[in-house]
């Protein structure tokens, strides 16, 4: 279970704002472009933090997989919260690569979750692939606080 985001303030930084991503924020819905430049959108989960680099898998058996390949600049968003006033949601763009292996195994011991998940699917693991998105810029609101807290990240 992700943690409740903590109160903002101007003092938020990069590194910060990237941890808040993935301690906070479950699922988040990317999106990309295909071979034709068309908008397409897909929900996966930021899974662990690398130093400026954020890391996600997918399975190479999708058609987000290709897309991530072809056409690696991504933007993902998500908002958590129940109602309007007592969200907090982010946009940031990057650039998203294929990493080493290595990886699925930080995933899979930073998120338990993902054992249960592919218990049942003994294949799962091994067509997963992990991805790192190298953060270009990004930006974060917070409808709790009044004045809503707004602020832009350059990486």
């Amino acid at each position: 279970m992700r943690k409740p985001v903590p109160m903002l303030d101007s003092h938020l930084s990069g590194d910060e704002f990237l941890k808040l991503i993935v301690d906070s924020f479950q699922s988040v819905v990317f999106g990309t472009v295909d071979q034709n430049g068309d908008p397409h959108t897909n929900v996966a989960d930021i899974e662990v933090l690398d130093g400026n680099r954020l890391i996600f898998a997918t399975t190479y058996q999708k058609p987000f997989y290709q897309r991530l390949k072809a056409h690696p600049r991504i933007s993902i968003t998500a908002l958590k919260g129940s109602e309007t006033l007592d969200s907090v949601g982010f946009t940031l763009t990057g650039t998203a690569t294929e990493v080493n292996q290595q990886y699925l195994e930080q995933i899979f011991d930073a998120r338990p979750e993902m054992q249960q998940i592919s218990s049942n699917h003994s294949e799962r693991r091994s067509i997963l692939r992990p991805f790192a998105i190298t953060p270009i810029a990004g930006s974060i609101y917070d409808l709790r606080q009044q004045p809503i807290f707004q602020k832009r990240i350059e990486f």
